[in-house]
C-alpha cells in the first residue's frame, strides 16, 4: 500500500472539517452578536523511513558505515528520508472581536460597545463583556452578546428565545413596555406609568448585568448565541474564574480611571456578526481547491496501483 494515500486522505478530511466550520460561520453572518470560529490545519509528526540492508565487510558489529546501529546479524538500517504522515484540523477557536454596530432605532435593541478594554497580560488577548440571561427554571446563567431583546407576555425583558435578561443582582428585569431608556452605563429608566401600575416591588431603575472576563476562551458555545462558562481546573479561586460585574473589576472602575468609562451601552443599536462574508467565501474556495488537489493525488495512486496489478505482474 502506498503510504501517501493516508497523507492525501487526511488532507481531504481536514479540508472537509474546515469547510463545515466556514459554512457554519457563513450561515450566521446575519445573526446579531455571533462570533465566528477559526481553525488551523496542523501536520502530524514526520516519520523517518529507513531501509534494512545487509552489512558489507566485517568489523561493523558496533554500527554500519553510515553510523547506524545494527538490527540483527549482518544487517543495518540506512535512512531513506522523511515521510509526512498527514494533517489534521484543530477545533474551532471563537474570535471575540467586536462586530459592526448597526443602528436600528428599535428601543429593545441594545449593543455593548467595547472601548479600549485591557488585554490579559499573560495571553495578550483582549477581555470581553457580556449580558447575562437565565436559562430554564433552575436559574442557570448563560452569557450573550446578542442585545436584540423582546418583552414577554408578563412584561419582562427577554431574549428572542424567551430567556430572562438579568440585572446586576441577577434578577429578571421587568419593563412593562418598550417605553424605557437605557443609559450608556446600562441603567434602565422605566416608564413612569409602569412604576404606577406595575406589580409591587418593581425596581425603578434596574441596571443590565454586564459581565467582564479576561479569559473568554474558557466560554463554551451553546445554541441561540449563548455561552456557558466552563472555567479550567484549579481556577475556582482565581479572580477571573467567573465573568465579573463591571464595578467589581478594579481597572475598569470609573473612579480609578478618572471618570473615563472604557465601554458603553447603546440603545437603538445592535452588534452584528463579526463574520466577513467575502473573506469567508474566499476561504471556502481555498478549502475546496485543497480538497480537490488531494483528491487528484488519490486518483494518481489509484492508477499506479492499477498499473502495478495489471501490467507489472502480468506474465507473458
Amino acid at each position: 500500500m502506498f503510504k501517501g494515500v493516508y497523507t492525501a486522505a487526511s488532507g481531504m478530511i481536514s479540508a472537509e472539517r474546515v469547510q463545515e466550520m466556514l459554512s457554519h460561520n457563513l450561515a450566521n453572518a446575519q445573526t446579531p452578536g455571533y462570533k465566528q470560529d477559526r481553525t488551523a490545519i496542523r501536520a502530524f509528526p514526520e516519520m523517518l523511513m529507513q531501509r534494512i540492508q545487509a552489512q558489507q565487510g566485517t568489523g561493523l558489529s558496533g554500527g554500519s558505515a553510515r553510523g547506524m546501529g545494527t538490527v540483527g546479524a549482518g544487517r543495518s538500517l540506512t535512512p531513506i528520508g522523511t515521510l509526512h504522515t498527514g494533517v489534521y484540523a484543530q477545533e474551532g477557536v471563537p474570535q471575540f472581536s467586536q462586530g459592526p454596530i448597526q443602528e436600528t432605532g428599535r428601543t429593545l435593541d441594545v449593543a455593548i460597545i467595547d472601548q479600549s478594554l485591557p488585554a490579559n497580560p499573560e495571553t495578550g488577548r483582549q477581555g470581553q463583556l457580556f449580558f447575562a440571561v437565565q436559562v430554564g427554571d433552575d436559574g442557570e446563567i448563560r452569557y450573550t452578546r446578542n442585545g436584540q431583546f423582546a418583552i414577554d407576555a408578563e412584561g419582562y425583558l427577554v431574549t428572542p428565545e424567551g430567556y430572562y435578561v438579568l440585572d446586576e443582582a441577577l434578577n429578571p428585569i421587568y419593563t412593562g413596555n418598550d417605553l424605557f431608556v437605557v443609559t450608556e452605563d446600562g441603567h434602565i429608566l422605566l416608564d413612569p406609568q409602569v412604576l404606577a401600575t406595575g406589580p409591587a416591588g418593581v425596581n425603578p431603575e434596574p441596571r443590565l448585568w454586564l459581565g467582564y472576563t479576561e479569559q473568554p476562551h474558557h466560554l463554551v458555545r451553546e445554541g441561540h448565541g449563548l455561552w456557558r462558562w466552563a472555567g479550567a481546573a484549579g481556577e475556582a479561586d482565581e479572580p477571573f474564574a467567573e465573568p465579573q460585574l463591571i464595578d467589581a473589576v478594579p481597572f475598569l472602575n470609573a473612579a480609578q480611571n478618572g471618570g473615563n468609562v472604557t465601554f458603553r451601552v447603546q440603545q437603538g443599536f445592535i452588534e452584528q456578526s463579526n463574520v466577513d462574508v467575502s473573506q469567508t467565501m474566499t476561504q471556502m474556495l481555498m478549502q475546496y481547491r485543497l480538497y480537490e488537489a488531494n483528491q487528484r493525488v488519490l486518483q494518481t495512486y489509484d492508477r499506479s496501483m492499477e498499473l502495478a496489478a495489471n501490467q507489472i505482474g502480468k506474465l507473458y
